[in-house]
């Protein structure tokens, strides 16, 4: 049994377009890459949680 939860979430165009220009500057560089859906998790894993409410907050308090 896996620990891993499955989602489905919805993201920016934009957001996507970002990774899927990564994934193709991988596959340029090494001739094959593993998917935006992939780098997408990977920089999932790296951010911790608690960073992002510092950050979150931050620039909500900083809108006029």
């Amino acid at each position: 049994m896996s620990n891993n939860i499955q989602t489905e979430i919805s993201i920016p165009r934009k957001t996507a377009e970002l990774y899927i220009q990564a994934n193709r500057e991988i596959e340029k560089r090494l001739g094959q890459a593993p998917g935006a859906e992939v780098l997408m998790s990977l920089v999932v894993e790296q951010e911790s949680p608690m960073d992002l409410v510092e950050e979150y907050c931050r620039i909500l308090l900083e809108k006029p």
